[in-house]
């Protein structure tokens, strides 16, 4: 399987899904425990994704000599960025699903948001189901498109010329 002109999807793939994992686990701890004072967990995830970019990024880089092209860089890292967001939110949606018993039947769920302010969503679960989904996609596409943009930069070897031997380029 390929994407375009010879490159290779297994790393993007892989490294999405472990950036999604990664958010996944602080947010099975949100879940569970339901409370809004513990949204500093959904942040945590924000960050292991956004490390986990960041370590895609040097894993790119290093493969090309540690002298990658600042675009192929950003582009990278950003279809990265864009299928661990995809999977951050069937993830998700998936933890929802299983942890919160009654989000599919009528009425109030089981489990809802506590101690949330007086301006949250109201629902099934009192704005849970938001503030998950929303902070799975926009948290984790802004974390990763910070490091995106940031990082080939900084990434790059000779910063005096963006020409790489072609070899180089395709090789990832």
């Amino acid at each position: 399987m390929k994407f375009v002109k010879g490159v290779n999807p297994k790393p993007y793939l892989v490294y999405s899904v472990i950036a999604a994992l990664l958010y996944g686990v602080p947010s099975v701890f949100f879940i569970s425990r339901a409370d809004f004072s513990y949204a500093w967990l959904l942040y945590l995830g924000n960050f292991l994704f956004m490390l986990m970019v960041v370590w895609f990024l040097m894993t790119f880089n290093f493969k090309r000599d540690e002298n990658a092209g600042s675009l192929a860089m950003f582009t990278a890292s950003s279809i990265t960025t864009v299928m661990g967001a995809i999977f951050s939110l069937v993830l998700s949606l998936l933890l929802l699903a299983i942890l919160v018993p009654g989000i599919f039947q009528p009425g109030l769920a089981d489990k809802v948001l506590i101690n949330e302010p007086a301006q949250s969503v109201d629902g099934k679960t009192n704005g849970l189901v938001f503030m998950v989904v929303v902070n799975a996609v926009f948290g984790n596409i802004f974390c990763g498109m910070f490091v995106s943009i940031i990082f080939p930069f900084t990434l790059k070897g000779d910063q005096t010329r963006e020409k790489v031997p072609r070899k180089k380029q395709a090789e990832l």
